[in-house]
Formats: C-alpha cells, structure tokens, sequence
C-alpha cells in the first residue's frame, strides 16, 4: 500500500513542514538525505496547498539530479572553443565587432583591462561580463547545468578568457586592422563532448530550469514579505532595504545559491558599498547605470562617498536576511556572524545640537513666514524634541486636554481622507508629551484653533518615499545653508534638522530632568532593556502633571516667537 506524502507538523511549533528523503540513487548528486523546509504556517490547509507545490517542485528537482550531465575539463574547453568559433564568424562575416567591445556601457578601449580584472577577482565579476554567453552556450549544446557550481563557474572563466581575446580581435577590427587572427587556439569545436556515462542532456533545449536550492532572490521576497506582514518596516525602511537587496542581487546574483556565498563574497560587497557615493540612488544622471560604473564616476570625479557608518547601517539588513535564511534552513550556517563594518573614529560624523546662537538665526530667519510649517517646526522640534516625520504627520485631533493639561497625542491611528498612513520610528515613539507653556504663549493652541481638522501642516507634501519629511527637510538644510549652519567637511559634524532634538536631551540634562521622565518625552525607552516593573504604573493621565512640570523646566533663555 502506497503512504501518500503529506505536510509533517513540528511538535514544538506547530508549524508545517515539507520532509521528503532524497532516494538513493542522487544522494551524491543533491549530497543531502533529506530534503527538510519549513512551510511557514501553522494551518494544516494552507500546508497542505503549499506543500503539493513544493512537493512537485522537489521531485523536479531529484529527476534533474539523475538527468545533470558532468563536465571534463575537456569539456569546458571544447564548449568554449565553439562558442569562440561562432563568436568570430560573427565578427567577420556578420561586422558585429562592437558587440564585443561596448559591454557594460564602458569605452571601447576600457573593455580589455576591465576583462582581465575580472579574470583576476574570480567568478562574480566574470559572471557579470560573460554569463549570458554561458547560458546560451549551455542551452545550444542542449546541456543543464546548475548556476554557481563548480563546473558552471570553471565555464564561465573559460568563457571570460575567450572574451578577452575577442575583444583584442575586435577591436582590430573596429580600427580595420587585419592582420591579427583568431587562430593562436587549438580548434576544438567539432570534437563530441565525453559526457558522463549515464547522464543524459535536457530532452529540449526549452526546458524551464529548475533549481533545487532556495536562491537568494526568493529568500528576499521571502523574508521581505514577512517583515512587512509583521509590520517591522515603515515606508521609508522598505526603501532602504529594497535599495541594498537590488545592490546585493547585482552583486552576486538573483539565482546565485545562498550556501555558495562566502564571507570573503561579502566583505567584499561591504567594500564595494563603501566605494558608491553618497546618495547616488537620488542623482538622476546615474539611473539604469551599474555600480562598477557609478563607482568609476565617482572616483574620476572624486566624489565624496557613502559613509562608513550608513553602509554599516544598511548592511544590517543583509546579517538580518541570512539569519533568517539560517533560521529557515535555507543554509546550513549564517555566514554574516562577526562580520561589520569598521568605522574609523576620527571620520565618524557626529550629529551635534545648535548653539545659542545658531537657534536664535533660525528662529529669526522663520519669523515672518508665510508656511505654518516653516514657522512652527524648530520651535515644536525644540521644546518637545519630536522628530520632524512625527511633527509633519499630526492631526487636529492629536492636539487635546488630558487632565486639564493640553498634550501632543503621538500615535499610527488612521484617519479620514490620509494621504498615507502614519508611521512612528519605534514602539517608544508612541507616548504623550504635554505641550509645554513656552510653546503656548507664542499662540500654539489659537494656530490649533483655526485648523480645519485633518493634518497641521498640508503645506508639506508626501515625497516620493512616501514620507512627509523628506519634503520638508530639503527645505530646512536650503535654509542652513543659508544661514551657513552647515559645518565643513573637515570638521567631522553633522547639524540637521534632527539636531533639535539632541538640543532638547541636552537642555533636560541642563534642566536635572529624571531620566525616566527625559526617556518617556522622547520616546527614548530601550525596550530591551526593560524591566518587569517598568511595565507598571505608565498610566499617562497619573503623572500628566509632573511631566508638564519637567518639561517646562527645559529653557533656552532666548525669545522663540
């Protein structure tokens, strides 16, 4: 009687999983026993539907491993050879010898030693010169042959040398140079492959690939959907991550086999991080580009480069995919443990608050302004230490009494007619700030007064990453730039429009501010760090009264109207 294969639930967790063994006959090939993945849900419905597609996806998988063909050196040699042959008919006969020079958008000259760089950094930077090329020659010999495999990459530098030797020939060509030849190679190309016996090519050279691996770009998805569906990521984090995912799948590859991902591939995509320039992701000119060509553009024209500790930022995003490709059994090791970026020091940006004095510039510069948002976000952005996306974002209905005492309302609640939904940077960023008396006395609650209900500030509009305070910020640093604000690059500080908000921690300091009461104002609470009792006694209405009482102890002594 024949056991019909079904979803198998974890004891523990509760959750599905698809376990099939590998038969006996390719447990060399697969190099595995058991094929082991999570289906990720709980329902035995769901796991079921996910399981008959994965199970079918599987056992493709096992008739492609009886199916693979190996490939001698031989082999890879007379495979190249032919795809050489063909190549040069095509520079010859057919005048196509500028298919062979203008790869990659790079000058004609450029191509040569840009191929032997990359016959000297290894398989990835050849893989991106020559891995259309091995997927043609493999489906016109109608072969199969697993992406990123030792055999697979032994072809693609054998290509890459063949490359390189075309591109001298062609751009001989391209000069109307003649007496080179394309004969200095032994001609191989009419000769049988000595495929292994027992093995068998692809019935058609069409047939779908189907890889037995979970590849990179499907752990993104993966792992992306799930953070988004936990509601992990705001807007503007998605941007981020989309941004560092699209840079790592160039890198290595869409299809590229996450357990084939060494450190060493990914210190060096932390170097090549380090090389773009700042903020090139904004510059038009350097749409549709590669980031081999938007880092030669920024080292021709020396531009100034992402910082060390961004890249450091970003790439956290990177440990945190493989740790849940780990996690998921996808590999066998996450390889990302104890590898970061170093920062030097000496040329780390530290953001600083404004002086006196610098304050007292801005205020006078926004006194007179036609915006609302112009006028009111350095004073709110000072006396209550908001950022500027949770300024931007209030409502009407967020400005109310609690107790007799008027308070910012900080919170993600939705509301009518929204341009997009709010988002808060943490958990701590919920909380209740009471609105100090400084800020009432330059006619704070008579602006709230004549507001029609909806947001504060419609003078800022959504930006394209879906928050208001891009928008605004452009506005502001216009600003200190005008008042010359901005420090020089040699002075290793930064000032921004955030830098209101270190002001604020620092006059509660000045001001002997308890930390507790400091933390809750600003939303600054480490979550991880708290205790059982914290959770206690964190009714906001109990102590309204003494947190209005600390944060009007925070005085700047200089006029804010």
């Amino acid at each position: 009687m024949c056991i019909m294969a079904k979803p198998w639930k974890h004891p523990d967790s509760g959750i599905y999983y698809l376990r099939i063994k590998v038969p006996a006959d390719i447990q060399d090939v697969i190099l595995k026993t058991q094929i082991k993945r999570s289906l990720r849900t709980r329902s035995f419905a769901e796991a079921k539907r996910l399981f008959a597609l994965q199970y079918a996806e599987t056992q493709a998988s096992f008739e492609q491993a009886r199916n693979k063909i190996n490939l001698s050196p031989k082999d890879i040699e007379i495979l190249a050879q032919r795809w050489f042959d063909y190549s040069i008919s095509q520079i010859e006969d057919e005048g196509n010898a500028r298919d062979y020079l203008a790869g990659h958008d790079e000058t004609l000259e450029d191509v040569g030693s840009l191929l032997s760089d990359a016959l000297e950094s290894g398989y990835l930077q050849q893989h991106k010169w020559v891995g259309h090329y091995v997927k043609d020659v493999l489906k016109d010999n109608n072969l199969l042959l697993t992406e990123g495999s030792e055999e697979y990459q032994k072809l693609t530098e054998k290509l890459c040398w063949r490359f390189l030797e075309l591109s001298k020939l062609a751009l001989d060509r391209h000069h109307d140079i003649w007496h080179t030849s394309g004969d200095q190679y032994t001609s191989r190309a009419n000769e049988p492959l000595s495929i292994e016996k027992g093995k068998k090519a692809l019935t058609s050279p069409n047939e779908p690939l189907i890889l037995n691996y979970t590849s990179l770009a499907k752990i993104m998805t993966s792992f992306t959907e799930h953070k988004i569906k936990r509601g992990d990521w705001t807007i503007r984090t998605q941007d981020d991550v989309k941004l560092i995912y699209g840079q790592l799948t160039e890198y290595l590859g869409a299809k590229r086999d996450p357990e084939t991902i060494t450190r060493e591939d990914l210190r060096d995509f932390m170097s090549l991080l380090l090389k773009l320039p700042k903020n090139y992701n904004r510059t038009p000119r350097f749409n549709g580009l590669s980031l081999k060509k938007v880092i030669a553009i920024a080292e021709q024209e020396g531009l100034k480069t992402t910082s060390a500790t961004t890249v450091k930022k970003k790439f956290t995003f990177v440990k945190s995919l493989f740790t849940f490709a780990s996690q998921e059994e996808w590999v066998t090791k996450d390889r990302t443990i104890g590898l970061t970026v170093s920062i030097d020091e000496n040329k780390k940006l530290v953001r600083v608050a404004y002086s006196s004095e610098e304050l007292q510039a801005i205020l006078k510069a926004t006194r007179d302004t036609k915006q609302p948002s112009a006028y009111w976000m350095p004073r709110i952005a000072a006396l209550t230490g908001m950022r500027s996306q949770e300024i931007l974002q209030l409502t009407k209905n967020d400005i109310r009494q609690m107790g007799g005492t008027w308070v910012i309302d900080i919170n993600d609640n939705s509301y009518a007619d929204q341009e997009a939904e709010k988002s808060l940077k943490t958990n701590n960023s919920t909380r209740i700030i009471p609105i100090p008396e400084t800020l009432i006395s330059i006619g704070f609650l008579e602006f709230i007064d004549k507001k029609p209900q909806g947001r504060l500030f419609t003078c800022v509009h959504l930006g394209s990453n879906n928050t208001y305070s891009t928008v605004y910020s452009k506005r502001f640093n216009t600003l200190a730039e005008k008042l010359d604000l901005k420090p020089k690059a040699t002075e290793n500080i930064k000032k921004d429009f955030h830098s209101f908000r270190h002001g604020f921690r620092s006059q509660q300091r000045a001001a002997n501010i308890s930390d507790e009461h400091a933390n809750f104002l600003g939303g600054w609470a480490d979550q991880k760090k708290q205790t059982a009792g914290d959770g206690y006694g964190r009714h906001v209405e109990a102590f309204i009264e003494n947190l209005k009482a600390s944060i009007d102890k925070v005085d700047y002594e200089i006029d804010f109207s």
